[in-house]
């Protein structure tokens, strides 16, 4: 064994390609995003921290976590980006609001702004608790950049090294050859898998991407060529949940090539598994996806059956002991 492959076997994303680990199913879904500017470095648990990211944040993913631990549900995803000397304006920061489209839908809508330091704050708490003073922020709205496309490449190496070491080269290519007025890339905070990096989200459209090279990542920006080679490439869809039915989006991804991810769509679990208290998770769940093929008006509906064919065990971050088991998700045939 090299010393080179000896190296690499330290990076949880190393070890859990190695051992065939497959993304798809792994991603986040969530209601509403917000992004926002904020200097590096970025230490762990700085959404905590009101003299870094404002007491509104604070007070603001307080309520998010008392929510969570009431009903158990959480809806958010909260990131920050570094600054960027071609995006950023000295004294101002941009924040970037998404939330999710009611029915089926491509993409989250965008609202964005760029605001004066001392108000990031503020504004947060208004788009969030407080809506009848978010008029107050009109002015420092970026009606342009509404449409803007936005990579969000993870770089976050105070969390898990393997998102540096692997997420900042692929974010500086990306950065030098691919970003223009309408595609803007950006170093992002975590947003979990790091087990999959160099991994990146894609916004508005809300698609996360896994186990990145130059190559893999230009095609996927430019939605060209086979998708097939991509399989093992795809986490996921925000727009549907996490597991079997982002497995099952997967799936239908894979068959109708990149048009499927400009199609309306949506997904609902109409079964699952039955499982005992002691048990960790279903094995499988009977999945139905509406969506619109393009060109066309009718709704189609696919319905089929996701199964957990196995399960794939590694570590889940480079400086973890203690091994995982991944479930690896499989479509089978239609119900």
């Amino acid at each position: 064994m090299s010393d080179m492959t000896t190296e690499k076997k330290l990076y949880c994303n190393c070890v859990a390609e190695e051992r065939g680990l497959t993304p798809q199913g792994h991603a986040g879904s969530f209601d509403d995003a917000m992004v926002v500017e904020m200097p590096l470095p970025w230490k762990p648990g700085f959404f905590q921290d009101a003299d870094i990211v404002s007491q509104e944040v604070v007070d603001l993913l307080t309520v998010w976590i008392n929510h969570y631990q009431e009903t158990g549900e959480y809806r958010h995803r909260p990131l920050v980006v570094a600054p960027d000397p071609a995006y950023s304006r000295e004294g101002h920061r941009r924040v970037m609001f998404y939330n999710r489209s009611e029915g089926l839908f491509t993409k989250f809508d965008k609202v964005e702004y760029l605001v004066p330091d001392d108000k990031v704050g503020a504004l947060i708490w208004a788009w969030f608790q407080e809506r009848d003073v978010l008029s107050d922020f009109d002015m420092y709205r970026e009606i342009e950049a509404d449409n803007t496309r936005d990579i969000l490449v993870c770089t976050h190496g105070t969390v898990d090294v393997a998102c540096a070491k692997f997420g900042y080269p692929l974010y500086k290519y990306l950065r030098d050859t691919h970003a223009d007025d309408q595609l803007r890339v950006w170093r992002v905070s975590h947003f979990g898998g790091h087990v999959f990096a160099p991994t990146m989200m894609d916004m508005p459209t809300g698609h996360y991407w896994a186990y990145l090279d130059n190559n893999s990542a230009a095609q996927i920006i430019q939605q060209i060529g086979d998708v097939s080679a991509l399989s093992g490439k795809y986490r996921g869809w925000a727009g549907v949940e996490y597991g079997f039915e982002q497995a099952a989006e997967h799936a239908l991804w894979q068959e109708h090539g990149w048009d499927w991810l400009k199609m309306p769509r949506s997904a609902e679990t109409i079964d699952k598994e039955v499982i005992a208290e002691d048990d960790d998770s279903p094995t499988w769940a009977d999945v139905r996806l509406r969506y619109v093929p393009l060109d066309q008006t009718q709704e189609r509906i696919f319905e089929g059956r996701v199964t957990v064919s196995h399960t794939v065990s590694t570590i889940p971050s480079t400086d973890s002991e203690q091994e995982y088991p991944y479930p690896q998700y499989r479509l089978m045939d239609s119900v």
